[in-house]
């Protein structure tokens, strides 16, 4: 639909103040003017009561909230973003923390929760930064619209916010962490994101059926709205570290490496301590992309390592993409860590 430009005077203070809070003004303008035109279409005027209807009298209750108390809304939008949403556990996580001061500083039924609401709680988490502006934006975005089904938080925009330089450390950085890891288990992870690129969790949450030890081919089973997963692979390296660690391993739990997020980050955190050098399985996977280009993969492949690649664009180019050529342009590349 083709959008008709006009123009509006607003008093300066008001829009500076919109400007600080993230607010799209020509979007609030449209939804007044919509709310408008929906009352008197209504038959509704000044006689009537006001064309707006700000008060909690006036707004309905939302039919999915409505009679349920704020940690029963929670609760449910919890589990409604985990399976509906299709969103991970950490930004089930960060929505719910957003979502639930909100509605505390309220105490509103989230069906008659206004804008100024929205704004009073903003300004109540200033100050923030940008990424934490968008973070917080977005949060009460996808709750609004997509569960409690209101528009109020539409208005405001999810600020941008500007990319970081990448901060990729040197393979003689990952070899000094490397010497520092003192259990067969860790040093197999840790070769393993160097050299697969996979995403942290899904490392983590890879099952020994996900692996091929004979082609040291690896095809995560988790997939998600945002996340793709193809197949990777990992090299000669990690295949040695990984033998050593094998036998370790635990009956009785399907995972390959069968250890938490937490227990992770503890030992990468005390290893960075101990060696001097920060590493984490996220900035593994940013060295393992900057290597293979290093070494002259396109970027294509090594976005289909990553998972980064386009479920329709691997069933239209299956064979530019297929585990075996793959798996060729892998080991062409000879990706080491430790040599």
């Amino acid at each position: 639909m083709t959008k008709k430009r006009v123009n509006i005077t607003v008093d300066p203070e008001v829009h500076e103040k919109a400007k600080q809070l993230g607010l799209n003004v020509s979007k609030v303008a449209e939804n007044a003017l919509r709310t408008m035109l929906g009352r008197l279409e209504e038959g509704a005027d000044k006689e009537n009561g006001p064309l707006f209807p700000d008060t909690e009298s006036e707004k309905k209750p939302a039919a999915r909230t409505a009679g349920k108390s704020t940690v029963e809304i929670l609760e449910d939008y919890r589990g409604y973003a985990r399976t509906a949403l299709d969103r991970s556990q950490a930004t089930v996580d960060q929505h719910l923390r957003y979502v639930s001061r909100l509605l505390k500083r309220t105490d509103k039924d989230p069906g008659r929760i206004g804008e100024q609401e929205i704004i009073s709680y903003l300004e109540y988490e200033k100050p923030m930064s940008r990424s934490k502006h968008q973070n917080v934006v977005s949060a009460l975005r996808v709750f609004f619209r997509e569960y409690v089904g209101t528009e109020v938080a539409e208005s405001f925009e999810v600020p941008t916010v500007g990319p970081n330089p990448t901060k990729v450390p040197t393979k003689e950085d990952l070899q000094t962490f490397y010497r520092y890891l003192n259990t067969a288990q860790y040093k197999a992870m840790f070769l393993m994101y160097a050299t697969s690129g996979l995403r942290s969790g899904e490392l983590r949450e890879l099952e020994m059926e996900n692996l091929d030890l004979d082609r040291r081919m690896l095809t995560p089973a988790k997939r998600s709205r945002t996340k793709k997963t193809w197949v990777s692979f990992y090299n000669f390296e990690a295949a040695g570290a990984l033998k050593d660690f094998l036998p370790k391993r635990k009956s009785g739990d399907d995972r390959l490496f069968q250890v938490s997020k937490s227990e992770l980050n503890q030992a990468f955190g005390r290893t960075s301590e101990k060696s001097g050098v920060k590493i984490t399985a996220p900035k593994l996977r940013k060295w393992f992309a900057s290597e293979m280009a290093t070494l002259g993969v396109d970027s294509t492949y090594i976005d289909a390592f990553c998972g980064r690649t386009p479920d329709t664009v691997l069933e239209k180019h299956y064979l530019d993409f297929s585990p075996r050529r793959l798996e060729k342009i892998y080991k062409d590349a000879g990706i080491t860590v430790l040599e």
